[in-house]
């Protein structure tokens, strides 16, 4: 792990990340009554498609922003990171633009809030990359296995969500994949997929970005799951939010 010059500003920092850690699941748990989960707010929407695009355009340009000094010159283990942080972020802009199917308006607020996160914590592994780990080591190289487990899981239950809607936008329970034990598959695998990132770049803040984003997505999912119990009585009882079994 590699841990920064402790100045007002990484102290701040860390110390942000690790309130968002701390809230942002119970916020967003609780943010909303779970009736209201899929129901769009009066005059504070965003085209469906535009809201995401924004949401996650924006962290390119924060990654090219931090990255742009020391590219021209970058090592190996610079370029992965760059490289993984860049894949993961055009992944999601390319399937809000071509793949998802969508039923309802954006919230504004909610896509400027995330889409903030996701730019400081696509600016913040970008940044710390000018110093990277010294040599390419089995950590490494478990990164970028977990990360590809990752990026492909994302997609492919991303994929299986998008065919339900081929004929409706509306409501369906997912099937196939691990959408048979859980209902947010997508989430466990960006979650593998940050962690890939994380021992890839090994930065303290990149581990509180991780954390934070593990406990925003973990709200998202238990939201979702009581929000599907309360909708379909003939939701199978024993399904999970994100992960299998547990969770």
């Amino acid at each position: 792990m590699i841990f920064p010059e402790w100045t007002p500003l990484t102290i701040s920092h860390h110390i942000l990340l690790a309130v968002i850690a701390l809230c942002a699941g119970p916020v967003v748990y609780y943010g909303q009554p779970i009736a209201n989960y899929n129901k769009p707010r009066a005059g504070m929407g965003l085209p469906p498609r535009l809201g995401m695009f924004i949401l996650y355009a924006a962290p390119i340009l924060a990654l090219f922003l931090s990255a742009k000094d020391y590219l021209p010159s970058a090592d190996l283990i610079q370029w992965t990171v760059f490289a993984a942080v860049f894949i993961h972020f055009s992944k999601r802009t390319l399937e809000s633009l071509f793949l998802h199917k969508y039923s309802r308006p954006t919230s504004l607020v909610n896509t400027l809030v995330i889409s903030l996160f996701y730019s400081q914590a696509a600016f913040t592994v970008g940044w710390l990359n000018r110093d990277p780990i010294a040599a390419v080591d089995a950590m490494f190289i478990g990164g970028v296995f977990l990360f590809l487990v990752g990026i492909a899981g994302n997609f492919y239950h991303h994929k299986l969500l998008a065919d339900l809607r081929k004929e409706s936008t509306g409501y369906f329970i997912p099937k196939g994949g691990l959408f048979q034990y859980v209902v947010c598959p997508h989430y466990l695998f960006e979650i593998i997929g940050w962690l890939g990132i994380i021992l890839l770049s090994r930065h303290t803040a990149a581990w509180m970005n991780l954390l934070a984003m593990t406990s925003f997505l973990i709200g998202q999912g238990l939201r979702a799951l009581s929000w599907y119990r309360a909708t379909f009585e003939d939701f199978p009882k024993d399904r999970k939010a994100i992960v299998p079994f547990v969770l």
